[in-house]
């Protein structure tokens, strides 16, 4: 017998983990107690790029 059973998890609840998982990722990120974040701006921008670069072949280019 089952007490607990899983759901699926949402698409909401997917996405919110995958961004969770990218911030801790962030070697610079900063949470005082205050809550505020803070990071190094080179950081981020190289963090974009690198993504830029890996996901550029699922973007069509063709004016469609």
């Amino acid at each position: 017998m089952k007490l607990f059973t899983r759901r699926p998890k949402t698409r909401t609840e997917i996405e919110e983990e995958q961004f969770i998982l990218a911030a801790k990722s962030l070697k610079t990120l900063q949470v005082p107690l205050g809550g505020c974040m803070s990071i190094d701006p080179e950081e981020l921008r190289h963090q974009i790029i690198a993504s830029r670069e890996r996901y550029k072949d699922l973007v069509r280019r063709d004016g469609h």
